[in-house]
């Protein structure tokens, strides 16, 4: 079974410090829920002022609805998994944190139920069948945030803001009716509509705000 990168790291980060007591200030779990979804973290601090941290979240579910056109589901992602280093500057609960997030894509299906436009032109659910979406980030993207965090062998609360800085999606756009097959104009227009998103996806889906809140425990 492949394990992910994330995951195998912060296993080797992990296990260095529960061996090493003497430079390990603490360590501690953490469940956790925000923008990277419902899932655990797990930390080891070496003294005052640096650590190392890595978790998974998953997004379970996914977001549906129905308009004059059809039926859409969007599938946000099922995992993100990250690993980094926190700072704490003046050695108390204030923190910096910084590194790097593997993520999933995002997809949605509209399930044409009536009459769906594509490029200003308009079709019939017969022709155009489902209309399937996904954008598709490179696999790995860096991270930072501000936030404070209890530390010690003690139950507290954390709390990270920042953002993940992800690039310039890929958008592609396919339909599984049979005017994809058999109608030129069909595709043209379905080609138009992914250029235009694809456009729009450049200017304001390279940066995901991150927000997580958690509920810590020291060990």
């Amino acid at each position: 079974m492949q394990r992910k990168p994330a995951v195998m790291l912060f296993a080797v980060l992990a296990s260095t410090g529960l061996a090493s007591g003497a430079f390990a200030q603490s360590v501690a779990l953490s469940g956790r829920f925000g923008i990277l979804g419902v899932g655990g973290e797990a930390n080891v601090d070496f003294g005052r002022r640096f650590g190392v941290r890595g978790g998974v979240g998953a997004v379970p579910l996914s977001v549906s609805g129905t308009d004059s056109d059809g039926e859409t589901t969007v599938h946000l992602p099922s995992a993100l998994s990250n690993v980094g280093a926190d700072v704490y500057p003046f050695g108390g609960h204030f923190r910096l944190s910084g590194g790097v997030l593997f993520k999933h894509d995002i997809s949605f299906s509209d399930r044409v139920t009536e009459t769906i436009d594509l490029n200003d032109r308009t079709y019939t659910a017969a022709q155009a069948g489902t209309i399937n979406g996904k954008l598709a980030w490179s696999s790995v993207a860096p991270y930072t945030t501000f936030g404070f965090s209890s530390r010690g062998k003690r139950f507290g609360m954390s709390l990270d803001v920042g953002a993940a800085f992800l690039g310039a999606p890929t958008f592609t756009l396919t339909s599984s009716g049979p005017a994809t097959q058999n109608d030129a104009q069909f595709r043209a227009d379905l080609a138009a509509e992914q250029k235009k998103t694809q456009g729009d996806a450049n200017k304001y889906l390279k940066i995901l705000p991150v927000l997580s809140l958690g509920v810590r425990w020291g060990l």
